[in-house]
């Protein structure tokens, strides 16, 4: 479902060999629905790219006042102007917003750092059944080329009202049916299709998720990381039995890393850092997040 993720269940079924007599692809739908319910996976979304009227800016905030850290954050996440907020240890949030001049004063919140961000990388693991032990030991002998990632920002985005609505309806789940997308916003399922296709998928990254021991299972750490060899950082992190997710900003890489034990993944990173390959790098320990 990586490589097409709105590929037919019977088409699943067929490469599976889920077929042929006392086979049927119902049980391809029944396993897909309870990775979804146990949360090792999710249906895959769409994360608009940059373009240069529609592109994200990250903040990096501190509370001024300690009290009201939760209620704070509920504020921040029922802001029409704030798509993503994730309440950070030490008084600190990390928010994502399309508002380049984003008033945070009236929260109480100072704002420490800003920058533009890029298109982000949802990284999927090279192995379902790798441990985190292995991962990290593989992650730790992976040869490490000088390379940036690219942060390309698209000219004109040039959607009409329609384009839009498709957008909004698929982007929670690119597996959404043609036909119940056109009955709502009123068009004929070919439209549909065709801009779905056509104008929406290229200006789009598709979010894969997995993990193999549910999503609930694991610990996470935000890492802000500069460094000249990004892409091989990036590279890396598929030796992850589970996804991980890289944000670019101008000058650094924000990566949200699942883990078992903060204790692992230190002495890894520290490896990499005394091979130079990272510069300086600073961890946060996420408190509750939405988006």
């Amino acid at each position: 479902m990586v490589e097409d993720p709105r590929v037919k269940v019977r088409t699943i079924a067929k490469r599976m060999g889920y077929v042929g007599r006392g086979r049927s692809p119902s049980t391809v739908t029944r396993h897909i629905q309870n990775m979804y319910r146990k949360k090792i996976s999710r249906p895959p979304r769409l994360t608009l790219k940059p373009f240069r009227k529609w592109q994200n800016m990250a903040y990096f905030c501190k509370k001024t006042d300690r009290r009201g850290l939760y209620s704070t954050f509920l504020k921040l996440y029922r802001d029409e102007n704030i798509g993503y907020v994730i309440l950070l240890s030490g008084c600190e949030y990390f928010i994502i917003s399309r508002e380049k001049d984003l008033d945070l004063r009236r929260y109480g919140l100072e704002i420490e750092e800003e920058s533009l961000m890029y298109t982000p990388v949802y990284v999927m693991p090279e192995k379902w059944n790798n441990s985190m032990d292995e991962g990290l030991k593989e992650m730790a002998r992976c040869e490490f080329e000088r390379g940036l990632i690219k942060r390309d920002v698209g000219e004109n985005l040039g959607w009409d009202e329609t384009d839009w609505e498709i957008y909004d309806r698929f982007g929670g789940n690119v597996r959404t049916e043609y036909t119940g997308v056109a009955r709502e916003i009123g068009v004929y399922p070919n439209t549909v299709k065709s801009r779905f296709l056509n104008k929406v998928i290229p200006s789009c990254v598709m979010a894969h998720y997995f993990f193999p021991k549910r999503y609930n299972y694991y610990q996470k750490v935000i890492i802000r990381i500069h460094s000249n060899f990004e892409k091989a950082i990036v590279n890396s992190l598929k030796k992850f039995p589970c996804t991980s997710y890289v944000f670019p900003l101008n000058d650094e890489l924000v990566i949200t890393l699942f883990h078992e034990n903060i204790g692992d993944i230190l002495p890894v990173i520290e490896k990499i850092e005394e091979k130079a390959f990272i510069d300086d790098y600073l961890l946060y320990i996420p408190v509750i997040s939405a988006f």
